[in-house]
């Protein structure tokens, strides 16, 4: 029933992050909880890889997700350590839209060339 509520929601990003501090809160004595971080840290090394050069480069974390600190920091940095093992993680310059507008202009004046992922979409 929950799912049936919060999917066709508009603000369903917002909803959905908005349980984040809750299973922060229980992933040291919960399982599912701690699974759950460690999944969503895998995702979002799967993210930072995507753009990141292969010899390494930096890499800036940003939005409200990285305040919840150890419970999604720590499973976080291993994921890094692991798919960027020559990435550096530096202070974010600024918010998450100043990122985006980062990696869209390195895009357009060929300052940054994607790898090709199968999972990704890609337009020639």
């Amino acid at each position: 029933e929950l799912p049936g509520r919060i999917y066709p929601r508009t603000d369903r990003p917002a909803a959905l992050a908005s349980f984040a501090p809750d299973v922060a809160a229980c992933s040291a004595d919960d399982p599912v909880a701690a699974a759950i971080l460690a999944a969503a840290a895998g995702h979002i090394a799967e993210a930072a890889a995507a753009v990141c050069p292969a010899q390494g480069g930096d890499v800036a974390l940003t939005g409200g997700l990285f305040k919840m600190g150890g419970p999604l920091l720590t499973p976080l940095g291993e994921e890094l350590s692991g798919q960027l093992p020559h990435a550096t993680v530096v202070p974010a310059a600024g918010d998450p839209l100043h990122g985006a507008l980062v990696i869209a202009a390195a895009l357009a004046t060929d300052g940054l060339r994607l790898p090709r992922d199968g999972r990704l979409l890609s337009v020639p």
